[in-house]
């Protein structure tokens, strides 16, 4: 079942940033899309809220 899952991001500070977690989330298979900001991610799909964030953690980013 698809949820939406709302984020605030910590460390972002560019487009190339932004770009990075939105390719990296929306590559994982459990999530249908990703509108990613500077400081805010909303994620659609069924992906838990701490695998989402782990999947931030290792594109080299936080999670506030």
């Amino acid at each position: 079942m698809s949820h939406t899952i709302d984020l605030t991001l910590d460390g972002l500070s560019c487009g190339h940033c932004v770009k990075r977690v939105k390719e990296s989330l929306e590559q994982r298979p459990d999530v249908e899309s990703a509108d990613v900001t500077i400081d805010h991610a909303a994620v659609t799909g069924s992906a838990s809220a701490q695998a989402l964030i782990d999947t931030i953690k290792q594109a080299g980013y936080g999670r506030s």
